[in-house]
């Protein structure tokens, strides 16, 4: 087995565990409906990345993506560090804005073209990790509990509603998806257009002599 068939077959077979998990334990509607559209994108995913002929475009996006897995993890840090952090979205939308921001400058000075693509998968990928972290990471943690625990007597930070940052990774993925069906397009047609001109026909030349 090829190591990309290894890593497809590690990947279901964690998605398989995920959703059996989220199946047993998760019982409210709306919940459910965010996970399966969670477990179809990472599927989506998944597959993608272990596509043969994604082999140049996941070299071009891992930078943005482990930049987002490193701006997660200082978020989450900081929120270990300082509670009062999981609180609020202040400091989740300013990681949020600024790998974008960090990842679309690195970008623009190696002389990519698609900085603005990559600054999109960065902001969107730290959104949708820092809203897993929120839901489902820290209220694993010892002192925190989520938005809509019953009330408790011990001293726990009621972590913020992640919806925002769902909101923001649902809305960073459609500008993602729409500029690349634009680029796409615009390849496309000048595809087209760069067929049209090398089949169009030369100036005929002809030399008449005139009789005597």
């Amino acid at each position: 087995m090829t190591t990309r068939m290894s890593a497809r077959v590690a990947g279901l077979a964690v998605l398989a565990a995920e959703t059996t998990a989220i199946a047993t334990r998760t019982n409210r509607p709306l919940t459910q409906v965010v996970c399966a559209v969670l477990v179809v994108l990472q599927l989506a995913a998944v597959l993608w990345a272990t596509d043969r002929r994604s082999a140049g475009a996941l070299r071009a996006v891992a930078p943005a993506g482990l930049a987002a897995v490193t701006a997660t993890a200082m978020w989450t840090v900081l929120a270990l560090a300082a509670p009062s952090t999981a609180t609020g979205n202040a400091a989740a939308l300013c990681v949020v804005t600024g790998v974008g921001i960090v990842v679309a400058a690195l970008s623009h000075r190696s002389g990519r073209e698609s900085s603005l693509r990559l600054a999109l998968i960065a902001s969107a990928g730290s959104a949708l990790l820092i809203f897993l972290s929120i839901s489902w990471f820290l209220p694993t943690v010892p002192g925190f509990v989520s938005h809509n625990h019953p009330p408790t007597y011990t001293d726990a930070v009621r972590m913020v509603d992640p919806v925002i940052e769902l909101a923001c990774f649902v809305l960073l993925i459609t500008v993602l998806g729409v500029h690349v069906l634009r680029a796409r397009f615009r390849n496309r047609r000048a595809g087209r257009h760069g067929q049209t001109l090398a089949h169009v026909p030369g100036i005929n030349e002809m030399v008449v002599e005139p009789t005597a």
